[in-house]
């Protein structure tokens, strides 16, 4: 195995414009193969205790997947999983790579609605619906909650219906109504079907002017990223116009932000009629999540 981790972690260094940690990588590629056929290696340091010795379809697979990170295919892709809030959905280039900040939005509605101390619900709604996972995680965790989740791409609304059949089971269509609609829609589309008790978002609030990762634009969908007028406020500045019409009384609404502009949403919330608006940060420290109480 050392061998092959010395051939995946050159591939790899051979490509450092598009891999950041190549050490991290080998480690994840030689996981990832090898515990196919061995279940029991489930972490890092079985792998390494254990030092399975590869098979030559092994091997293939993995250098394989090596060079095709090295030209800037995200793992995830390669993998064909993420694992997010300690359980693995299917992705791939339809939607954005879920990720840790996302968890963070997650874990607040979580403590939000575990703080109501309510025995059923709560109904909410999601804009954005991409992979499905928090909708998934709303469901998952609150088997009383039900909702309405809104999505531009058919592709994605898919990947999201595999995701969900997966971990709610096939009866998740009786809980989680999904609205295919087109990018310029923002909460419209909720409203004759509110008021909700939660609202949940991480939109789209990107500008083509900002600096993002090159990878990132050739990999994942920028209709994820950009609003499709390419306003960086659009979403968060259409719920604040349908608020009142979207927002049960004593609900909340719960929105991944971009930092650099966490202060001016903050100040623009506290005029949609919310009766208290906070900042959540990260776990660098910096504002990622905003709620606001209604």
């Amino acid at each position: 195995m050392r061998e092959l981790k010395s051939e995946i972690l050159g591939t790899l260094k051979a490509g450092m414009e598009n891999v950041a940690s190549p050490e991290a990588e080998t480690d994840r590629i030689l996981l990832h193969v090898l515990s196919q056929s061995r279940p029991d290696l489930d972490s890092f340091g079985k792998l390494y205790l254990s030092d399975p010795v590869p098979t030559p379809s092994e091997r293939e697979l993995a250098i394989s997947l090596a060079r095709s990170r090295a030209r800037g295919i995200p793992l995830q892709h390669l993998f064909g999983y993420q694992t997010f809030m300690d359980r693995d959905y299917r992705v791939n280039g339809s939607t954005l790579i879920p990720r840790p900040e996302t968890e963070i939005l997650v874990a607040s509605c979580e403590e939000w609605i575990q703080q109501r101390k309510q025995t059923t619900g709560p109904r909410f709604a999601e804009l954005g619906l991409g992979t499905g996972v928090i909708s998934c995680e709303l469901l998952v965790r609150f088997p009383g909650a039900s909702g309405v989740a809104t999505e531009i791409s058919s592709e994605a609304i898919r990947l999201a219906e595999s995701n969900l059949s997966r971990w709610c089971g096939p009866r998740w269509i009786e809980r989680l109504r999904i609205l295919p609609v087109t990018p310029d829609q923002g909460f419209n589309p909720f409203e004759p079907l509110g008021p909700f008790e939660l609202l949940v978002s991480n939109p789209p609030y990107v500008s083509r002017d900002d600096e993002i990762d090159a990878g990132v634009l050739l990999h994942e969908p920028g209709s994820a990223l950009f609003p499709w007028n390419n306003d960086p406020g659009f979403f968060y500045t259409d719920f604040i116009l349908r608020a009142k019409k979207l927002m049960a009384p004593g609900g909340a609404a719960f929105f991944e932000i971009p930092h650099e502009r966490a202060d001016l949403l903050e100040a623009e919330f506290q005029k949609s009629g919310a009766k208290r608006v906070s900042l959540i940060p990260d776990l660098t420290g910096r504002p990622r999540v905003l709620r606001a109480e209604f």
